[in-house]
């Protein structure tokens, strides 16, 4: 009986009243992280999360770094392969051949296979065909660019390609 108790209050406390109050204080403190970081584009409408990449192939675009798990979120992960692996030379290989090669981060798949951010350098090395695709001088592009650019945490300078994005579709309407 003792047994019985004490796992329907677990169950209630840690089952159902911990989870509630955690949600409702990440409602409450963080609502827009909490909702999963929603991004909406120039018609209101829900077009991604800032924390998940997407795959981005038309020239007026800035492309996002290629994904090993072809952008699916869901069960998705990164490949896992290793520096000396042939598999991740062949990918990088085929990248270079297929024109993607604009800087090295541009060669090699998202670790995670989602991620939203690209080095400054990488997105830098796209400005010329994006201000040309997009009729804009790269000047302007440059540093509308580099405004975008947040502190990596280890690493270099740090740019979310999606939000980067539309930004630039948001200018071209106003």
């Amino acid at each position: 009986m003792i047994a019985i108790r004490t796992l329907l209050t677990l169950t209630l406390l840690l089952g159902v009243a911990y989870p509630l109050t955690v949600t409702l204080l990440a409602q409450l403190a963080f609502p827009w992280q909490a909702n999963g970081s929603q991004l909406i584009n120039r018609d209101n409408q829900l077009v991604g999360s800032a924390l998940l990449a997407q795959p981005f192939t038309k020239a007026a675009y800035f492309h996002s770094r290629p994904s090993a798990s072809a952008y699916v979120t869901l069960g998705g992960g990164g490949s896992n392969l290793g520096m000396s692996s042939p598999q991740r030379s062949e990918f990088a290989q085929q990248q270079a051949a297929a024109g993607q090669g604009h800087s090295p981060a541009m060669l090699t798949r998202s670790g995670s296979g989602v991620d939203p951010q690209l080095p400054l350098d990488a997105v830098l090395a796209q400005v010329a065909r994006v201000a040309q695709a997009r009729l804009l001088d790269p000047e302007q592009l440059t540093e509308l660019v580099k405004s975008r650019a947040q502190a990596g945490i280890l690493g270099p300078q740090i740019v979310n390609i999606l939000e980067l994005n539309l930004v630039l579709d948001k200018e071209k309407d106003a």
